[in-house]
């Protein structure tokens, strides 16, 4: 059997996105999905600028744009307590970087988008099939999927498990999801509103005691997705009334606004025990969970397939040993433990702490620094390209 032919369990967006980018490389891919067809809740929006060169050179970049929101107004920080807006344009990357903004668009329209080129590509995507078994060998991974016509065999040399946060694959090479499960839960919601008129720009961290969220601009349309949260205790009965409820609390009882969707989802800070299990590879949230407060979450996933795409390729056709997978999963780890899971949960207990104002103004004193002049604002927004691991063939085995 060929060694470089590989199964991607999960058609999420990590998961399109690494049978991209491998295929690109020259394996022959096949993907398998659960769902009948792409998940187009409100999820991930987001996709930082330092990512978008790497989109570009996927050939999904131009797509993006034609259907998505570029935003140029950066991050901002809105913080009720000092009446003050803490922000860093993109203006001020001009010359760093040839994609100085970064693109809003729906997790489902990009796993749409990909799964075009996909099929542009001809790598099939199987929808409508669950993976429910594997084993390995020297050779390969025979993967059993159960599909609408019953359960059949796949057989390939490596199997990336990218099936999300209740990850059939993770539980079948036996790791463990190791962290905690926090208290609240968020619920993402999109609404077509007004929201320019009430001061907010692209991208926002509304920092409240009372009614805080994030909210971005999805199409620039107005569409746009506000998401706070609620204890997790709640029942989801009555949640709409709920959603209605923060609005009104938010921006006044004549608040004129149309829910579109909406999804309650918890909250997580866990890794899985181990990325790599002989020729089985865990990536996106089936290899680590986040709270997704500051677009980390879908970020890291797409950063651990462009690790992968540098050394997958290279062990599948003989050029160096397969213990660069072992390399990529500890550095992949590491990135998760030491920059992702900090960063969200520390910028969650700012947007959604409820801090007493002392301590809120410590918490946010690298921000407020770091916007105040233009290379402070330059030095935030190229930061953002932390969870990017250096050159893992570079490493020393």
């Amino acid at each position: 059997m060929a060694n470089d032919s590989v199964l991607v369990a999960g058609a999420g967006p990590v998961g399109v996105m690494a049978a991209l980018a491998l295929a690109k490389q020259g394996l022959s891919v096949t993907v398998v999905e659960a769902e009948p067809a792409a998940n187009m809740s409100p999820r991930a929006v987001v996709y930082l600028h330092p990512l978008l060169p790497d989109l570009d050179r996927l050939g999904i970049l131009g797509d993006m744009k034609d259907r998505g929101h570029l935003d140029r107004e950066g991050f901002n920080m809105h913080i009720t307590a000092f009446g003050e807006v803490l922000s860093a344009p993109f203006e001020v990357i001009d010359d760093d970087t040839p994609t100085p903004y970064n693109l809003h668009l729906g997790q489902g329209e990009f796993t749409t988008l990909v799964a075009e080129h996909l099929d542009r590509l001809g790598v099939e995507v199987r929808w409508g099939t669950r993976v429910t078994g594997l084993q390995q060998d020297a050779d390969g991974v025979t993967v059993t999927v159960e599909t609408a016509h019953g359960a059949e065999q796949l057989r390939a040399a490596w199997l990336v498990g990218a099936d999300g946060g209740r990850s059939a694959v993770r539980e079948l090479i036996g790791a463990s999801l190791d962290g905690f499960t926090w208290d609240e839960r968020f619920v993402a919601t999109n609404l077509r509103a007004d929201l320019r008129s009430r001061g907010f720009r692209s991208s926002n961290l509304y920092v409240d005691p009372t009614h805080a969220c994030v909210i971005a601009d999805i199409d620039g349309k107005g569409l746009w997705r506000c998401t706070f949260q609620e204890s997790d205790s709640l029942p989801e009965a009555g949640i709409v009334e709920r959603i209605e409820a923060f609005y009104r609390g938010l921006w006044g009882a004549d608040f004129e606004f149309e829910l579109v969707d909406y999804q309650p989802y918890r909250m997580h800070q866990r890794l899985a025990s181990k990325l790599r299990d002989g020729r089985v590879v865990l990536i996106g949230d089936a290899a680590h969970l986040t709270n997704p407060t500051g677009g980390l979450g879908l970020t890291t996933g797409l950063y651990d397939v462009l690790a992968l795409e540098e050394v997958l390729p290279a062990v599948a056709k003989g050029e160096v040993d397969d213990v660069y997978l072992d390399l990529w999963a500890a550095e992949r780890s590491r990135v998760f433990s030491e920059i992702s899971s900090p960063i969200a949960s520390g910028l969650k207990r700012i947007v959604y702490g409820d801090v007493d104002p002392e301590e809120l103004r410590a918490a946010t004193e690298f921000q407020r620094t770091h916007t105040a002049t233009r290379e402070g604002q330059r030095e935030m927004l190229l930061s953002l390209d932390s969870v990017r691991s250096p050159s893992i063939l570079a490493m020393q085995p």
